[in-house]
Formats: structure tokens, sequence, C-alpha cells
């Protein structure tokens, strides 16, 4: 995989962004710890030379100046790693090594003091002690040190240690940004050559989903929109079959319907013939009417004019509309629609379908059958049902009586084009809703319901 495509990608750009963030919230965390120990450093060293000088404060209260010599010899001569000097009151040297610089004193007697007489080479660089400068009651001076570099010892240590941390942070930084990158042009290629089998007709290619993150659910959804594009393609090439196939007959009739009207004897006949096509042309148009409005539904165009619905009272509505045809077949027509069904949703939609729905149960049932309107509230939506106790479907067709132009092998003998259950599929979709058909003991009993409640 090329460097420069990494380098490139939006996860590693981010990924640096985010590196630069927490790069500067570093170095501004370290320049506050730095500051905060180097002033407990200088803190814990300064009380350590008050220490002393407290106690040879008490040691000169106690003994005098003499006594102070002594003690400073000996110190001095130890190593407990103080300097010391003693100095009267003309500033000459008593004892000690130490000497105030010309530079002076500040107002709480703290000054960089000196050694004089070190054992140190000549060439060596001289060394730097922090000093406290007391004045003692006899006019002498004390002066009591430590050397500086012991502080800057411990503060380059702690810049060493921060300053390796920082560089780490930006190397592995910089390699998880890499690495992420390369994560994500793994799996951008895979879109890539996934959309690139689809436009080369492959339907069947998807987009493989790995782990729990953001581009797996996109590929989730890009999934869902190819096999949404994928059924819609199959079900273009079945309408287009099955047009070509269902309309033959009827142009086939419309045409010799033609032909025996222009050769026909008596002007009688000629008009039996015109109407019998006009009747045929008539059926043609019916379908291609139904055909429309299916493709109209399944785009989504009425969804616009969505309104919150009551389903029950539609159903109810569409119900008493069907009963005298129902009881002139002979057949009892029965609504148990008693709880509402609220349902956002357009009204002529929801009305064509259940009337396509008792419609289709009214014209393949014999006389006597009982068809049953039902529906209930879930707590995920709705369940309406149309259920009838007629001969039914036989179960491996069940799902297939939703396809256009599919006709069972029961209702090849009855009128009807095979397109009343597509669209009642269509609708039901367009409103969330899905459509099963199942045995009903005996009948058939197609369930419309809320995503999740059909099954």
């Amino acid at each position: 995989m090329p460097q420069i495509r990494l380098l490139r990608t939006a996860s590693f750009r981010l990924a640096l962004l985010y590196l630069a963030l927490f790069t500067a919230s570093a170095l501004a965390l370290g320049a506050f710890v730095y500051v905060s120990v180097r002033r407990e450093i200088i803190a814990d060293f300064d009380d350590r030379i008050i220490e002393e000088t407290d106690a040879l404060k008490a040691d000169f209260a106690a003994g005098g100046r003499q006594k102070l010599t002594e003690i400073i010899a000996i110190r001095g001569s130890g190593s407990a790693g103080f300097s010391y000097g003693l100095l009267d009151a003309d500033g000459k040297a008593l004892a000690g090594v130490l000497r105030v610089p010309p530079s002076g004193v500040d107002s709480r007697g703290w000054t960089e003091g000196k050694e004089v007489d070190g054992d140190e080479p000549a060439e060596s660089r001289p060394e730097v002690l922090r000093t406290l400068v007391t004045p003692l009651g006899d006019g002498s001076t004390l002066l009591v040190g430590d050397e500086q570099r012991r502080i800057d010892t411990i503060l380059d240590g702690v810049l060493a240690a921060f300053g390796w941390a920082v560089a780490a942070t930006l190397a592995l930084g910089t390699a998880g940004g890499l690495w992420l990158s390369a994560q994500f042009l793994k799996r951008i290629d895979s879109m890539r050559m996934t959309a690139r089998r689809l436009m080369d007709g492959d339907w069947t290619r998807r987009i493989p989903l790995t782990g729990a993150d953001d581009l797996t659910a996109l590929a989730r959804t890009f999934n869902r929109l190819f096999d949404r594009i994928e059924k819609l393609l199959q079900a273009n090439r079945q309408v287009s079959a099955d047009i070509a196939h269902d309309l033959r007959k009827p142009l086939a009739g419309v045409l010799r319907s033609l032909e025996a009207a222009r050769v026909a004897p008596a002007p009688d006949a000629a008009r039996a013939m015109i109407e019998k096509a006009a009747a045929d042309v008539e059926g043609v148009l019916e379908t291609f009417n139904a055909l429309l409005r299916i493709g109209q539904v399944e785009a989504g165009a009425r969804r616009a004019a969505f309104r919150p619905l009551d389903l029950a009272e539609i159903a109810r509505e569409v119900v008493e509309a069907f009963a005298p045809a129902a009881e002139d077949e002979g057949k009892q027509l029965i609504a148990r629609l008693a709880a509402p069904l609220p349902l956002a949703g357009d009204r002529e939609l929801l009305v064509q379908m259940i009337a396509n729905l008792l419609d289709n149960a009214l014209r393949h049932t014999p006389s006597g059958v009982r068809i049953e309107v039902a529906g209930e509230p879930t707590p995920e939506g709705i369940i309406f049902t149309v259920a009838d106790d007629g001969p039914g479907v036989a179960p491996e067709q069940r799902t297939a009586i939703f396809n256009r132009f599919f006709r069972a092998d029961e209702a090849k003998g009855t009128p009807g084009t095979g397109l009343g259950l597509a669209l009642v599929a269509a609708i039901a979709e367009l409103h969330g809703l899905s459509c099963r058909a199942s045995d009903n003991g005996p009948g058939l009993r197609i369930t419309v319901a809320s995503a999740g409640e059909a099954d």
C-alpha cells in the first residue's frame, strides 16, 4: 500500500490532529510540573541550609565565636556536603572557604557564593553555591552554602525523562496513526471493490462487516441499500417478463377482434368485435394503472401526505362498504376492531390496502365462508389481520402471492391481474409495516403488522 495514500487519509490527519493536541497538552502539563518540582526542590534545598545555619547559630550562642570557628573547621573538612564561611566585621575570613561575592546579598540573606583555595584544578569550571548569609551578634557573618549543581542535576533528570516521554508519545502516535490509516484504507478499498463488482453487474456482492464502529454501520446501511436495489432490479426484470407474458393474450385478443370486425359481414357483428376489443384494452389499461400505482407507492412519493390516523376506524368504514357484496355472495364479513390502531399514513392508500385484502378474500373463497377483519395495538405498533376459512393457499405459495402478476393455482380461473396483493405489500412497506400470509386452519390469514410483529 503506497505510503503517500496513508498520509492522505482522513484517519491519519485526524490522528495527527489529536496527537498535536495531546502533545500541546502534555507540554503545558510538563511545564507546570517542571515549575512545581523546581520550586519544591529549591524549597527543600533551602530548608537544609537554613536548618544547618540554625544549628550553627545555636553553637555560636552557646560557645561564642571560638567554638563556632572550631565547628566550622571540623565540618568543613568532613563530607556533610555543605560549605561554610565565617567573616569578621571587616569582611576578613576567620574560618571556612566561602566568601560573599561582589554582587551582594538579597533581602532574605541569599546569594550565590564561591569557594576559595578549593581543590579543583585551575582550568575547571568554578562551582556555584547557593549561600545563606547570616549576621551574628558580635558583628561577624556566618555563611552556609551547598552546590547549585545538585538542583540542576535533579531538574535535568526531570527534563530528560519528560523529553523521552514526549518523544515516545510522538513516535507511538505517529505509528498508531499509520496503522489506523492502513486499516481505514483496507476497509475503504473493500467498499470500493464491492462497488465496482456491483457496477459490473454482480449484485450478490456485499461489503464485509467487521467490528462495531462507524464504518461498519455505514457498510451495513449500504448493504441494505444494495439489497433494496437488487430487489428492485429483480422485480423490474420479473415485471418486464410478466407484462410480456400476461399482456400478450389480451393484446392478441384485441388484434383478433379488430381483424374480425374488419371482415365482419354485418355491422352488428363488427360492433360486437369492437366492443370486445375495447374491453380487452380496458383490462390492459387497468393493469398498467395498477403497475403505475405500485411504482408510485414504492417510490415513496405519498409519504409527504402522512397524517396521524386510526387504522381501525378506516377498516370499519371499508368493511361497511364491502358488507353488501359479501351478503349477496352468501359470505359472512365480521369486524373485530374495538381498540384504536394509531398509525401515521396516507388515508387513501390505507383504504386501498384494506379494500384489496377484502376483495382478495371475497374473490377467492366460495359461498358460506366466514371472513374476519381484526386488529390490536402492541407495544411495538399494531397488528391487523384479514382471515377466512376458505380453501387457503399452498404453503409454498404463501410468500409468492405478494409478487406482481403471481396467481395461485386455485385463483387462475377467477378474474384478476395478480397485482392486488402486490399493491398491498407496497402500501404496507411504505407505512413501515410488513405482510405475511399464514394458515388460518382452514383458510388463509394475511397479517399486516409493525416491523418485528408479523413473525
